[in-house]
Parts: C-alpha cells; structure tokens; sequence
C-alpha cells in the first residue's frame, strides 16, 4: 500500500470510516475525496465497501452541483464509470434516489472488466468475478459481488458533526448549491474572484447563484461586495457563530 492510498484511507478514518488508521486533522474536501476515492477503489475492496457505506449514510453531505462539475473537469474518463458505480451502489434504497442526477452524466466502462485488480490476475478469476457479479455492477461493466453496507463500522452523525462542524451546515442544506458554494470557497482556487467565476466553479447558473448567494448572505455566511475599481463582485466567506 503506497502513500496516497494511505493518505486516502487516513481522510476516511477521519470521516468515521472503520479502517485501522490514524486520521488526519483538519477541514476535507469532500468532494474531491470522492473522485480521489474512484481513482484507487480498484485496489482495494474494503476501501469500496466503506466509501459505499459512507455515502450511502451520509450522502446529503455531498455538494452535488460542485461534485458533478469536478467529474467534468478533474475526473479521467476511466474512472468515471468506477465512480458511476460507486455513487449507483451507495443510492440503493434512498428515496429519491440521492445521487441520480450525477449519475446520469456517467457512462459504463467502454470494456467489461472486474472492477478489483485482484480479480484481473488471472482468467480464472476473471471469470469467476463475472460469474459472481451484481446486476448493478453489470450495468456499468465493472463485476464485482453484491455489496453489503457496513453500517456497524461507521461512526454515527453525533461523532461526525462534532468533528467535523462545518458538515453541520451541509446536512442543513442537503447536497444543494448553497453547500456547493460554501465548498467552492473553501477549496476552489480564487472562487471568490467573481459571481461568474463562482458560479463556474460551484456548478450552477448565473441566476442559480445569485439566489443562493442572497441566502447565504442574509444568514451571514458569506459577504459580497464590487471590487475595487473592477465591473464585478468578489465574494468571501464568513465566519458563523
């Protein structure tokens, strides 16, 4: 197990995934914990299972307008229909279904595969892991076995929001652009710059964010003011309570 799949698993064991790692401090971007997650599931079952777990339960906290437009500009395309996957997987029995409007965007692998490198060792395995295989992960041409949430190794929502209380602010907001925008603030490089710049950034429309904005602002979480000397709007955020 190399340093970025340890790094991986330790933004995991933060959010209260059940690995034997230490995890890391600070504020995560969710967000791109997920992308970086699609990139390395294959190398490993039990980081699928408990990522699948996770947004499965907490699946509200995602910022899904940013979420989709990082897998337009970050996400390579061979990973996407791992990340098809994933998010299809962890939607099962949620109504509605929370991650539908991302999955759409997402296409199946090009070719059938398994999904784990381990299962691509040989033919045999190759051909037991199709045998095997779930209807969903047939669907996007990634075999794999049906999974089986380990809700008993997460932690609950009491030990996530106290370690994590800025994600107290997304559960309110459920997945919409505000979360997107607080995000994009936070983790986005010169999000702030302009309304058109954040509205790039977060995934909505122009009227989309200046909606949202006028929220945000008047709940004091975010500031907006002309800039000097310059025909835009530079927005930052604010410290609540």
């Amino acid at each position: 197990m190399n340093n970025q799949l340890d790094q991986l698993i330790s933004r995991w064991t933060s959010l209260g995934a059940g690995f034997n790692a230490s995890p890391i401090d600070g504020t995560l971007d969710l967000e791109r914990l997920v992308l970086d997650t699609a990139r390395n599931a294959h190398r490993m079952a039990r980081l699928f299972v408990m990522s699948a777990t996770w947004l499965h339960t907490y699946g509200d906290l995602i910022a899904k307008h940013r979420l989709k437009r990082l897998i337009r500009d970050e996400l390579e395309p061979e990973y996407q229909p791992v990340l098809g996957l994933l998010l299809d997987i962890a939607q099962q029995g949620t109504h509605p279904l929370e991650f539908e409007s991302i999955i759409k965007t997402l296409k199946p692998a090009n070719q059938p595969r398994a999904l784990f490198a381990s299962s691509r060792k040989s033919p045999k395995l190759r051909v037991l892991s199709k045998r095997k295989a779930s209807g969903i992960s047939l669907k996007w041409n990634l075999w794999c076995q049906p999974i089986e949430f380990k809700d008993d190794a997460i932690r609950p929502a009491s030990w996530l929001m106290r370690r994590h209380p800025e994600f107290v602010t997304r559960a309110d907001f459920r997945g919409d652009l505000r979360a997107s925008i607080l995000a994009s603030l936070r983790f986005d490089s010169d999000a702030g710059y302009s309304e058109l710049r954040l509205a790039k950034l977060a995934g909505g429309s122009r009227a989309q964010l200046r909606s949202a904005l006028g929220n945000l602002e008047m709940t004091g979480r975010v500031m907006t003011r002309k800039a000097d000397g310059a025909n835009r709007r530079e927005v930052s955020l604010q410290q609540v309570g």
